[in-house]
């Protein structure tokens, strides 16, 4: 009787661990990409953020502004 209770227990605290570490996230790091005197566009923006960090997301600040800002995952 004793055992499956234990091994009850045991699952529970594993099942916990798992849910907490999956809903505490990854941090995300931002860089911002300028363009000099172009404007930002954002398809250019996107891809230049994608092909430098893997699964980085870009987006301009406005669309007078030569400035991208690129999100990614942080590296650990």
């Amino acid at each position: 009787m004793t055992r499956p209770i234990i091994c009850v227990i045991l699952m529970v605290v594993f099942v916990l661990g798992m849910v907490t570490k999956e809903t505490q996230g990854e941090k995300m790091c931002q860089i911002n990409i300028s363009y000099g005197n172009e404007d930002c566009e954002s398809m250019a923006c996107n891809a230049d953020c994608a092909s430098k960090w893997k699964e980085g997301l870009g987006e301009c600040v406005s669309t007078n502004s030569p400035n991208c800002i690129c999100a990614y995952r942080c590296p650990n």
